[in-house]
């Protein structure tokens, strides 16, 4: 179907269906890794933000308490995040990366680096996107 002379399409809609395209490639991705979307979520929280509160964590990520209390367990069996009570409130748990949690992250880079998703972008253009997609992020209270 040819779209009208003139006529683009919405922002939102090319975004929108670019990630439902990249949804697909990312959980395969997750499956290399051997963990799910929402603990590479939590694990890059912890790497740029962390320690946190789980309260905090919870509301960074967007993911709700419970959730995030199964979830970290998941992520301590696997000795790729620590809780710890927090020193400014011993009620409270600080949760951190661990060195094999930033590993997981360092390689989840790598496996993203041969992926041909991005390879229609030239190097620098990926940098552009990049930074874009971080600063909309970043305004948005991602």
């Amino acid at each position: 179907m040819a779209l009208p002379d003139g006529f683009q399409l919405p922002t939102g809609f090319v975004i929108d269906r670019l990630m439902r395209v990249a949804a697909g490639r990312w959980t395969e991705l997750y499956g290399e890794l051997g963990i799910g979307k929402p603990a590479l979520i939590v694990l890059v929280a912890l790497a740029t933000e962390g320690p946190l509160r789980q309260a905090r964590l919870s509301e960074q990520t967007r993911i709700d308490r419970a959730t995030l209390v199964a979830l970290l367990n998941e992520l301590e069996s696997h000795d790729l995040a620590r809780r710890a009570p927090d020193p400014a409130d011993r009620r409270a748990h600080a949760v951190s990366i661990t060195d094999a949690g930033r590993a997981l992250l360092v390689r989840a880079a790598e496996l993203e680096a041969r992926d041909d998703f991005f390879a229609a972008l030239t190097a620098r253009e990926r940098a552009t996107f990049d930074a874009l997609l971080g600063r909309l992020l970043a305004a948005h209270g991602g």
